[in-house]
């Protein structure tokens, strides 16, 4: 019997990824949100019935004017394609449509996937500021997390009541 034989089977090395390269990726700015038929009738019902509210309770004439003008405004955003944009992250920061993101604007970060679309979201030091996500594909992930995983701590990402609310209601 060959000593040999008894060691483990030595895997290939992974290639180690140079964390002074920058990655570069595209990738939309955020997932589109898929509404039926059912979902724009019952956002017109909910509409009607705050501008009836405003009018007979409130006694609001110019809230009951406003909410038709808001109606408008947030299904034109909403109801436009994701653009896709260009993604970098290098030993500087990171960067989101050529605007640069510094590692110390963050104190950690984490991963989702909804949709199928991978996405890290980047948790701001500063209180009041927004969180930054960037989306990935597959493909791309194991680079892009070991490059934040070498300069932030990783950290569970709980959704809060106003991302759910956001979610439930497909805005």
């Amino acid at each position: 019997m060959n000593p040999a034989d008894n060691q483990p089977e030595q895997t290939p090395e992974i290639d180690q990824i140079d964390l002074k390269e920058p990655i570069a990726w595209d990738a939309p700015e955020r997932l589109k949100m898929q509404r039926g038929r059912g979902w724009y009738i019952l956002f017109a019902v909910v509409i009607i019935s705050l501008m009836a509210l405003a009018i007979l309770v409130f006694r609001s004439w110019t809230f009951a004017i406003l909410l038709p003008i808001m109606t408008v405004a947030l299904l034109t955003l909403t109801s436009k394609p994701p653009q896709t944009i260009n993604y970098a992250i290098s030993p500087k920061g990171i960067y989101v449509a050529d605007k640069l993101y510094d590692f110390s604007e963050f104190r950690a970060f984490g991963l989702l996937t909804e949709a199928g679309q991978h996405s890290a979201v980047l948790l701001p030091v500063k209180r009041f500021s927004p969180e930054l996500t960037i989306y990935f594909s597959e493909e791309e992930g194991e680079k892009i997390v070991d490059m934040l995983g070498a300069r932030l701590p990783i950290q569970e990402i709980k959704p809060d009541a106003l991302e759910k609310l956001i979610k439930l209601i497909k805005l």
